[in-house]
């Protein structure tokens, strides 16, 4: 596999989660009223559970992703594991997916679209070269997708843990 593809993962998430580090506050705050009016029932609680987090406790929850799909994509490396890194690869292109999709219902600037649409191309790229190289059987695409999105999930519940407990302690923005 081209090892350009597998090594830009971790830059491409960091590019793709700068965008939401240096923009979700202000965009929580412009956008509250337009959020809890046009999605009564989710607005209000992603508003919540966004506005917990102080820049740093959720710039700490970014790290920590980055951390573990920096270890993965490197373990696939020195391993040599095609499976291994697609997995983490899914997980990350179905997560661009999905905020494509929330934009498109959103019908506004969320904080994250534009990296999003610039990273498309990658992800889309690297599905093709995986296909490539061999990962074209349906079965094992479906495997390390759900793997991909179970391992996502859980990650994103204790990343919300941990920049909560981080954003109480942040005595620098509170």
């Amino acid at each position: 596999m081209d090892i350009i593809v597998y090594t830009l993962l971790p830059v491409i998430f960091m590019f793709h989660e700068f965008e939401e580090i240096i923009f979700l506050k202000y965009w929580l705050k412009k956008d509250k009223d337009y959020l809890n009016n046009n999605f009564p029932k989710i607005g209000s609680k992603i508003y919540l559970q966004y506005s917990k987090f102080t820049t740093a406790g959720f710039t700490l929850a970014i790290a920590e992703e980055f951390i573990i799909i920096s270890i993965l994509t490197y373990f696939a490396i020195i391993f040599n594991n095609y499976y291994i890194w697609f997995t983490v690869f899914m997980g990350f292109s179905i997560h661009i997916v999905i905020h494509i999709i929330q934009w498109i219902i959103y019908r506004k600037y969320i904080p994250t679209i534009l990296t999003s649409i610039l990273v498309l191309p990658y992800c889309i790229y690297g599905f093709v070269i995986c296909i490539n190289i061999g990962i074209n059987n349906l079965f094992w695409i479906i495997i390390c997708s759900i793997i991909g999105i179970i391992g996502v999930i859980i990650n994103l519940k204790f990343i919300h843990y941990l920049g909560e407990k981080f954003s109480k302690w942040d005595i620098y923005n509170n």
